[in-house]
């Protein structure tokens, strides 16, 4: 079964590369050129409202110029949500 999700990838302005890159699902990495390591994204406001939250945390918890790199902010300025399409295998639970 298909079902709709969402990526970020990263704006042209900031990418130095030739080729889309992808907001990755493995931390350690970060960035990726390959769609399928890209994190993949469910519930578009959820993910939103998680971001807009962490970053008041942080702001709070660090002051106003602390650096918030999963906040909303940060993430809407150096990223695009991209829609994709993501197909379920069988006894795949996500």
């Amino acid at each position: 079964m298909k079902k709709e999700a969402w990526v970020f990838r990263l704006k042209d302005e900031f990418n130095d590369n030739d080729v889309p890159q992808y907001f990755a699902e493995d931390e350690d990495v970060e960035i990726t050129e390959d769609l399928n390591e890209a994190n993949i994204i469910f519930d578009k406001n959820a993910a939103e409202d998680w971001m807009k939250n962490w970053e008041k945390a942080i702001f709070e918890k660090y002051g106003e110029d602390a650096i918030c790199n999963a906040g909303y902010t940060h993430m809407i300025k150096h990223f695009e949500w991209v829609e994709v399409e993501v197909e379920e295998l069988e006894g795949d639970s996500k």
